[in-house]
């Protein structure tokens, strides 16, 4: 097949161009695409925020001009902003391999009346893993053993104190926060551990489509005064910031695990690392931070009772490779009805 389009692809670490090439191998269109990549270097190089994009890496200068005769972006973690934009004439659409496409300038985009692609279900099953596998590692204190045993001490006597031994999960309520695609696969991986319930609380989920997943819905208070984990799982907007703080806490059981694999700024962190001084919840694990990446020691990193990790929940092959898939496939799918609606910038 001739070449008739040229793409610009913002790679990455993680979104190598190997990756990439794997993909556009499983979908014909990508024949005929010329593909030009940049190395972004992310994770090795940290975010940037800006007024209309953030968490995004800045694209080098000579990237200007290579869009100027490209009609394909694609991008993982590369910024899209109207000074790209400017330098790309040619441009007919944008996909973006992120669940929420942060790094690109939309409006910017939709002023050009350019289509973006972007994957809302490429880390679902990635996250909901390890929510689930921080659920066994908390109540079952195997992250703290571990630092015991490092240190060369032999703690077994405090794990089988009958009074401080923990219930298994076929004993335990467990509240999510959120009730989007990752909440709903976390319930469906809990479903052989005979979880005793789970209830969510979600003002745009209905009562029945929490059912269908043997889920009750519940309020949000109710959630944190029954629940034995409390798990986050909603998108951030800016206006839901520290919506989980000072009261959300203080309502939660004696015993509780906090767990957020969401988003940092949804949580009032100064509350938190407050609240499990006094031991309600008594044991958070947190993957998303304010402020990423931190630097320096955290102040959740000086506590016992918390599992800290760097936003790794995302950190699974099938996450890049399936997202990849998607924005490959979309792209095509794009350019196929053009073409057959005659829209005069397909060729």
């Amino acid at each position: 097949m001739s070449i008739v389009y040229k793409a610009l692809v913002f790679a990455d670490r993680f979104f190598t161009p190997a990756v990439f090439e794997r993909a556009v191998s499983q979908v014909p269109f990508w024949e005929g695409v010329r593909r030009v990549y940049y190395d972004l270097r992310w994770p090795e190089v940290s975010f940037c925020y800006g007024e209309k994009t953030r968490e995004y890496i800045p694209y080098p200068r000579e990237a200007l001009k290579e869009v100027e005769e490209a009609e394909i972006l694609v991008t993982q973690m590369g910024l899209v902003d109207e000074c790209l934009l400017r330098h790309a004439p040619r441009l007919q659409v944008v996909g973006c391999l992120r669940s929420g496409p942060v790094n690109v300038d939309r409006e910017a985009l939709e002023k050009r009346g350019i289509p973006l692609f972007f994957a809302p279900e490429r880390s679902v099953e990635a996250v909901a893993e390890f929510t689930v596998g921080l659920f066994i590692a908390a109540r079952r204190g195997i992250v703290r053993a571990c630092r015991e045993a490092f240190l060369g001490i032999w703690s077994q006597s405090s794990y089988f104190d009958y009074a401080l031994a923990p219930l298994p999960l076929s004993q335990v309520t467990v509240g999510l926060i959120g009730f989007g695609r990752i909440a709903r696969r976390v319930t469906q991986l809990l479903g052989p551990f005979n979880v005793r319930e789970v209830v969510s609380y979600d003002p745009f989920v209905s009562r029945e489509d929490m059912e269908a997943y043997g889920v009750r819905k519940a309020s949000l208070e109710e959630l944190l005064q029954t629940a034995d984990i409390v798990s986050l799982h909603v998108r951030y907007t800016g206006e839901n910031r520290k919506m989980i703080g000072e009261r959300e806490f203080s309502m939660m059981k004696p015993g509780s695990i906090f767990v957020n694999t969401s988003r940092g700024e949804l949580v009032d962190e100064e509350a938190l690392v407050r609240a499990l001084q006094r031991g309600v919840p008594a044991f958070a694990c947190i993957d998303t931070c304010c402020g990423e990446p931190w630097s320096g020691k955290h102040p959740l990193a000086g506590l016992q009772n918390v599992i800290l990790t760097p936003h790794i929940a995302g950190a699974s092959r099938s996450t890049v490779e399936s997202a990849a898939l998607e924005i490959a496939r979309a792209i095509s799918r794009y350019f196929e009805e053009a073409y057959l609606f005659g829209k005069k910038e397909a060729r």
